[in-house]
């Protein structure tokens, strides 16, 4: 019971040390006019047939 505590804490670390901007993919929402920007890093994209993007543009900007 006393490694109850220990254990949440070592996990809330790791969620912690483990959480970063790379870890997550683009989550593209529709804007005006037809383009697409992500709620995660803010990349835009513009598909011509306009459905949501497949591929994740944060490292283009």
């Amino acid at each position: 019971m006393a490694l109850f505590p220990i254990a949440i804490l070592i996990v809330l670390l790791l969620m912690y040390l483990l959480r970063t901007r790379r870890s997550r993919m683009c989550r593209w929402r529709r804007r005006e006019g037809g383009d697409w920007r992500c709620a995660a890093c803010g990349a835009e994209a513009v598909t011509g047939d306009g459905k949501q993007p497949k591929l994740c543009l944060r490292d283009q900007q």
